[in-house]
């Protein structure tokens, strides 16, 4: 009998225009939400898709693979006239950021409303 599939780790909505990018659990070295989140951005560029709102409400956990793919992510987003987004930042990954000085590269939001408005007011 095939065991009940496990609750998936990334969830892709979209919302306003923009991919709602809900993620569960560890972005660090060889976590399976890490290598997901990876996927499912390279599917969302490959359709030309790139604006991002990652919401990291239950990702309590951040190393540098997890750092490392932010910044990618942000990158990709900018240099393609998108934008890459965060919603409720949780204490210990937004330490992490700001340890590393990348904090105040991204925009924080902790209202999902107010987050896709402001990705209005840039086109």
């Amino acid at each position: 009998m095939p065991e009940v599939s496990e609750v998936k780790s990334v969830i892709v909505r979209p919302m306003q225009g923009v991919h709602v990018i809900k993620v569960r659990g560890k972005l660090a070295l060889g976590c399976p939400p890490l290598l997901e989140l990876r996927e499912r951005l390279v599917e969302l560029a490959e359709h030309g898709e790139f604006n991002w709102l990652l919401d990291l409400q239950e990702v309590n956990m951040l190393d540098s693979s997890g750092v490392g793919l932010l910044a990618q992510t942000m990158t990709s987003a900018r240099n393609r006239q998108g934008a890459c987004k965060l919603l409720n930042l949780q204490k210990f990954p937004m330490q992490v950021l700001k340890m590393v000085s990348l904090l105040a590269l991204f925009e924080v939001y902790d209202d999902l409303h107010t987050a896709l408005e402001s990705f209005s007011a840039k086109r």
